[in-house]
């Protein structure tokens, strides 16, 4: 019998599906569907058909729209997925859809953890929002050998900040100048959050793993050496498999 994990974000629900030994068979990524209990009940059906009997195990916003073995909670989940995945690692900066988190994990577990206060401008939305305003693309968004940003927004709420945005277009600034200042801004929001651990080393999860180049430019605005994870978009959906694992 296989295992399942399942991160229902605000904007993408991961999939981790693991074998009987622990290997990853399969990651997969779509969006977070409305009327979520009918979906993921006929998402369990096709998962069936496709992989067999499995155990599941979910984490996230809609976690207890999922019909498995049980829910777990995020933060835990991500513990277990860093340790599986880079095991070195002791201090994870998430950047989610609708907040950031800081965590730090040992073989495992979860020790501490720290939250923002929920502004959107410190969050993954404010990127989409932008990018949607920009008529930008989320995949094709590059950071490769990218500077820090020319322009900088002042404002630390989402509301402000997207007044700020409006006059950058007014002024024909670049989409590209704006993605990056939205993206620098974001990061220094977290940097708060990682000076309440004071670690010199981090490791990048959430969606922006997935943007090329966000190493090194994170590197900058955090000011300490920054690593991204090969899979670091699905490393609560690996926890939640890994916990179903233990259940079977």
């Amino acid at each position: 019998m296989c295992r399942i994990g399942i991160d229902v974000g605000s904007t993408y629900t991961k999939y981790c599906v693991m074998d009987e030994s622990g290997a990853i068979v399969d990651l997969l990524s779509e969006r977070t569907p409305i009327r979520q209990k009918e979906y993921f009940s006929a998402k369990q059906e096709k998962l069936s058909q496709r992989y067999g009997d499995a155990c599941i195990v979910s984490c996230g916003y809609g976690k207890r729209n999922v019909p498995g073995f049980k829910n777990i909670n995020e933060l835990t989940a991500l513990a277990r997925g860093v340790f599986y995945s880079e095991p070195e690692s002791d201090v994870v900066l998430d950047i989610g859809g609708q907040d950031t988190k800081v965590i730090l994990q040992s073989d495992g577990q979860l020790k501490r953890f720290f939250l923002n206060d929920r502004c959107a401008a410190g969050s993954g939305a404010f990127l989409a929002n932008t990018a949607a305003l920009l008529e930008t693309e989320f995949e094709k968004i590059d950071l490769t050998d990218a500077k820090c940003p020319k322009t900088r927004l002042s404002s630390v709420c989402a509301v402000f900040a997207q007044s700020e945005i409006v006059e950058l277009i007014a002024e024909n600034t670049p989409a590209e100048e704006i993605i990056k200042a939205v993206i620098w801004q974001i990061l220094v929001q977290a940097k708060a959050l990682l000076g309440k651990i004071g670690s010199s080393s981090v490791l990048l999860s959430g969606g922006l793993t997935r943007i090329p180049g966000i190493g090194q430019y994170a590197q900058r605005a955090l000011e300490c050496e920054c690593r991204v994870p090969e899979n670091g978009n699905f490393l609560s959906a690996i926890g939640c498999a890994l916990c179903a694992a233990d259940q079977m």
